[in-house]
C-alpha cells in the first residue's frame, strides 16, 4: 500500500509524513518504470522468439499468452504507482475539499469553495479510518498475489522448485534451494501446490467481501465525534439524505473515488495474477511442461515474417500486431493508408498511373536514409580497401593483413553519429584491452601451448560475465574476444604447422607482441575511416529520428485515446459482440488497442535510447534541449499509462469481457450500466478535444513549426456534474456497491489526470517550438531587446 500524505497545515508530523510519502512515491514509480522497461524488452524479443527453432517446452503461442497475461498485471500495478501523483494533485488543489474529484471551473476560473481548517481535520480523520479498514484485507490479498506469482514461476519452471538440484547451487553467492519439511508445514498450501490457485481465488472473494468495511467507514464518517458531525452538518458540507438536484455536492467525493480506485486496482491485479496462475496449472495439466520437444515456427508464422520485409512503415509492427483488416488499419493509423497522403499526386485512375505509382515508390525507397548510410559505409570501406587494388601497394595489404581494417570499416558504421561515436569509443578501448590480455595470455605461460590454451579459456570465461552483465556494451566485449582469438589463434597455428607453411601465402611472420599491436593499429585505421565518413560531409544525427518518433507517438496516442473511448461506449451499451469472433466490434477494438500500446511502448524505448545518445553526438551552435525532450517523453509515458488504464479498468462493464467470471452482471447492475450509458452517450465529453490537441502537437513536433495559436487547455470531463444535471440519482452514494461504480470512479480520477498532464505537455511543446503571435507590441519589445 502506498503512503498517503496528510494535508494538515502547520503540523510538523504532517510535513514529515508528506516528505516520506514523496520519497516512497518516487521509489515506487522508479520500480514501476523498471517493470515497464522489462515488459518492453520482453515484447521486443517475443517476435524473434516466435521465429526460432528451439528445443524446449513452451510453444510460441504459450509464450505469447504469458506476455499478454503479464500486460494484464502491468496495468493495475501502474495504476497503483500513480497514486502518489494523484495525491499530490489533490494537495496542490487544496487538499480534502467538499467537491467531486474534478474542480468545478467556469470560464477557466476555479469556483470551488475554499476549505475550512476544521473541516480539513475532519476529512483527514475519516480518510485515515477508511484506509485503516482497507489495510488488512489489502495486505492479505497482496501476500496471496505474491504467492500467485511465485506459483506461476514454479509451474512454468522460471524458478527452480525447492529441494531440486540446481547447477548454480555450487556457485558462490547464488541463491540455493532448500529442502522443505512437509510435516512442519502443517498441511499449509504453498506456491507450487496444485490447489494454490483455488486458495488465491478464495482470497479474492474475501477481499471482495472485506472491502465493504472501508466504504462503510467513509459513508458513516467513522472517527468523528458527535460535535464534529454536527459542525459539518451546520456548514452544509455533509449530505445526510441525498444529493441536491442542482448538481453541487456538499460531500467530499474525492475520498470515495480514491478508496474505490485503490480497491479496483488491487482487485483487478489479483484477477490478473489468478489468470496467470490458472494458465500455469493448465500447462501442467496438458502435459506441456512434462517433456522437451522440438519447436519449429508454423508456416503462418514464416509467412508473416516474409511479409514483414515489405513493411515500409516507421517502427514496423510485430507479426501478431499487424492489422488483419482495413478497419483495424484505419483505427491504428488514422487514415486508409499505411503512410501519409501524397498531396502532390491524385489517386491513380488507369493502368499507366498505377504503374507510375509503383515506380515512384521504388524511387522513394532508393532515396531513403538506408541507401545514404550504405553509400557512406561503402566509401569508408573502399578508403581502406583501395590499397589492395593498387599494384604498388598490393604487397603491403597482403603482408600486413590490412584486411582487418577493411572489415572494421565495413561493420563499424552506424546510422546516427551518436550511436557511431559510442561504438567507436568501445572498439578503441576494447582493442587496447585485448592487446594487454593477449600479452598476459601468451607470456605468462611463456608461450607454452598447453598453458596458453588454459589461460585463453580462463580469460574468455571471465569476459563472458561482462558480456552477460552489461550487454549494451556488446561491441566492446566482442572486439576483445575477436582480437584474442585472431592473435592467439594465429600464433598457435604457426606453432603447429611451422613458419614456412604459415608464410606460404605471402604473409609475413610476426612475433606475438607484433601481431596484437598490428591488430590494434588496423582497428584504429578502420575506425578512423568510419568516423570520417560518418561526420562528413554532414553528420546523420539521432535528433531527426528522435523528433520523428515523438511525433509518431503523439499521433498514435491521439488515435489510441479515440479507440479507448469507442471501447468504453461499446462496453456500456453491451454491443461489443463475441470476443472470439475475429470480426466482432470488441475483438477488432481489442486487437487495435493492444497493437497501439505495444507499438508506443517500443517507440518510447527507442526515443529514450536516442535521448541517451545525445551526449555522444556533435553539436554545433546551441546545446540540444535534452531536458525538454526528456520531460515531453515522461509526459507521453504518463498519458499512455493513464489512457491504457482507462481501457483496462472499464473491462468490468463488458458483458462478455475477460473478467466476466469475476464480475457477475445482475439485472440491477446491468440496469445501472444501461442508465449510465444512456446519459454518457449524448454528453460526448472532451475526448475529441484531447484527440485534436494531440494531433496538433504531433504535427508541430514533426515539422518543427510553431503552433498556430496558443492551444486552449482541455477542459475537465466534468462527468459527475453533467450526469447529475441529467439524473441526480445515477451517482448517489447508495450505488457505491453496484457493479461498475468503482470502474466509474477510476474513470473519473484518470480523466482528470489526463487533462492535467495534457496541459503540462502542451506547455512543454510550446516552449520548444514556440507559438505564432501577431501582437505588434510584443514583437516590438522583442526587437528592442535584441538591439540592446
Amino acid at each position: 500500500m502506498p503512503t498517503f500524505p496528510t494535508f494538515a497545515d502547520g503540523q510538523d508530523q504532517g510535513k514529515i509524513e508528506a516528505q516520506q510519502g514523496t520519497q516512497d512515491g518516487a521509489k515506487l514509480q522508479q520500480k514501476m518504470a523498471g517493470v515497464r522497461a522489462l515488459y518492453t524488452k520482453m515484447r521486443h524479443e517475443l517476435a524473434m522468439a516466435k521465429r526460432e527453432i528451439a528445443w524446449g517446452k513452451l510453444r510460441a503461442r504459450d509464450i505469447n499468452a504469458i506476455t499478454d497475461l503479464c500486460r494484464q498485471i502491468l496495468m493495475p500495478l501502474g495504476g497503483m504507482a500513480n497514486m502518489p501523483d494523484i495525491l499530490n494533485r489533490i494537495g496542490d488543489c487544496g487538499g480534502w475539499i467538499p467537491c467531486d474529484f474534478e474542480s468545478r471551473r467556469k470560464d477557466g476560473v476555479d469556483e470551488t469553495m475554499a476549505p475550512q481548517g476544521h473541516s480539513q481535520e475532519a476529512y483527514e480523520i475519516v480518510w485515515q479510518h477508511s484506509i485503516d479498514a482497507l489495510v488488512e484485507p489489502a495486505t492479505s490479498l497482496i501476500e496471496a498475489m505474491n504467492g500467485g506469482l511465485e506459483h506461476a514461476a514454479l509451474q512454468l519452471e522460471i524458478i527452480s522448485k525447492p529441494g531440486t538440484k540446481n547447477f548454480l547451487n555450487w556457485v558462490p553467492g547464488a541463491k540455493k534451494t532448500k529442502l522443505t519439511d512437509r510435516e512442519t508445514e502443517g498441511g499449509k498450501i504453498k506456491p507450487g501446490n496444485p490447489k494454490f490457485s483455488k486458495l488465491l481465488e478464495d482470497k479474492l472473494a474475501e477481499f471482495s467481501t472485506g472491502r465493504v468495511e472501508s466504504l462503510t467507514a467513509w459513508a458513516e464518517s467513522k472517527g468523528l465525534s458527535p460535535a464534529q458531525l454536527e459542525t459539518m452538518k451546520n456548514l452544509g458540507e455533509f449530505d445526510v439524505d441525498e444529493d441536491p438536484a442542482d448538481g453541487h455536492v456538499r460531500r467530499d467525493r474525492q475520498q470515495l473515488y480514491l478508496i474505490l480506485y485503490t480497491q479496483h486496482m488491487l482487485y483487478t491485479a489479483a484477477i490478473a495474477v489468478l489468470e496467470l496462475s490458472k494458465f500455469s496449472d493448465k500447462m501442467i495439466a496438458e502435459g506441456i511442461m512434462a517433456k522437451r520437444r522440438l519447436i519449429v515456427p508454423s508456416f503462418r508464422r514464416l509467412g508473416k515474417w516474409f511479409l514483414s520485409i515489405f513493411d515500409t512503415a516507421g517502427a514496423a509492427l510485430a507479426d501478431d500486431d499487424r492489422p488483419i483488416s482495413k478497419e483495424e488499419n484505419r483505427l491504428i493509423y488514422g487514415t486508409s493508408n499505411r503512410t501519409t497522403h501524397n498531396i502532390e499526386h491524385l489517386p491513380p485512375i488507369n493502368a499507366y498511373e498505377r504503374f507510375g505509382t509503383r515506380v515512384r515508390r521504388f524511387q522513394e525507397y532508393l532515396k531513403g536514409p538506408e541507401f545514404s548510410f550504405g553509400f557512406r559505409s561503402a566509401c569508408a570501406t573502399m578508403s581502406c580497401a583501395i590499397v589492395a587494388y593498387l599494384h604498388q601497394t598490393q604487397f603491403l595489404f597482403t603482408h600486413y593483413r590490412l584486411i582487418w581494417a577493411v572489415i572494421i570499416a565495413a561493420i563499424g558504421a552506424n546510422m546516427s553519429a551518436g550511436q557511431s561515436g559510442l561504438s567507436y569509443v568501445l572498439r578503441i578501448l576494447g582493442s587496447f584491452a585485448a592487446l594487454v590480455i593477449c600479452y598476459l595470455v601468451w607470456y605468462i605461460p611463456a608461450g607454452k601451448v598447453p598453458g596458453v590454451i588454459v589461460f585463453m579459456w580462463f580469460a574468455s570465461f571471465i569476459q563472458m560475465y561482462f558480456l552477460i552483465r552489461w550487454p549494451k556494451y556488446i561491441i566492446g566485449w566482442l572486439v576483445i574476444l575477436i582480437t584474442e582469438v585472431l592473435s592467439i589463434g594465429y600464433e598457435l597455428q604457426v606453432a603447429k604447422i611451422g613458419v614456412p607453411a604459415a608464410t606460404s601465402t605471402g604473409t609475413f611472420f610476426f612475433p606475438p607482441y607484433s601481431v596484437a599491436a598490428m591488430r590494434v593499429a588496423c582497428v584504429l585505421w578502420g575506425t578512423c575511416a568510419s568516423i570520417f565518413f560518418t561526420y562528413l560531409p554532414y553528420p546523420i544525427t539521432a535528433r531527426g529520428l528522435l523528433r520523428k518518433d515523438m511525433a509518431t507517438i503523439m499521433q498514435l496516442l491521439a488515435n489510441y485515446h479515440a479507440v479507448v473511448h469507442a471501447t468504453i461506449k461499446a462496453r456500456l451499451r453491451g454491443n461489443e459482440g463475441d470476443t472470439e469472433d475475429k470480426h466482432s466490434r470488441g475483438r477488432v477494438l481489442s486487437h487495435t488497442r493492444n497493437t497501439m500500446f505495444n507499438k508506443m511502448m517500443l517507440l518510447s524505448s527507442s526515443v529514450k535510447h536516442n535521448v541517451y545518445l545525445q551526449k555522444y553526438e556533435p553539436s554545433l551552435g546551441g546545446r540540444f534541449p535534452v531536458a525538454i525532450f526528456e520531460d515531453i517523453l515522461s509526459q507521453l509515458t504518463v498519458l499512455l499509462n493513464y489512457i491504457s488504464l482507462l481501457s483496462y479498468a472499464t473491462q468490468v462493464w463488458a458483458v462478455d469481457g475477460p473478467t466476466k467470471d469475476y464480475f457477475h452482471h445482475s439485472s440491477r447492475s446491468r440496469q445501472w450500466l444501461t442508465d449510465l450509458s444512456n446519459l454518457i452517450g449524448p454528453i460526448n465529453p472532451t475526448e475529441e478535444k484531447i484527440t485534436s490537441i494531440l494531433s496538433q502537437l504531433s504535427a508541430a513536433m514533426a515539422t518543427g513549426r510553431a503552433l498556430p495559436a496558443k492551444i486552449e487547455p482541455a477542459k475537465p470531463y466534468e462527468l459527475s456534474q453533467r450526469l447529475r444535471e441529467l439524473d441526480p440519482e445515477v451517482l448517489h452514494i447508495k450505488h457505491i456497491q453496484e457493479l461498475g461504480y468503482s470502474a466509474y470512479s477510476v474513470m473519473e480520477i484518470i480523466s482528470t489526470m489526463i487533462t492535467y498532464n495534457l496541459d503540462i505537455l502542451v506547455t512543454s511543446i510550446e516552449s520548444l517550438v514556440g507559438v505564432v503571435s501577431f501582437d505588434f507590441d510584443e514583437m516590438n519589445e522583442n526587437s528592442k531587446g535584441k538591439r540592446e
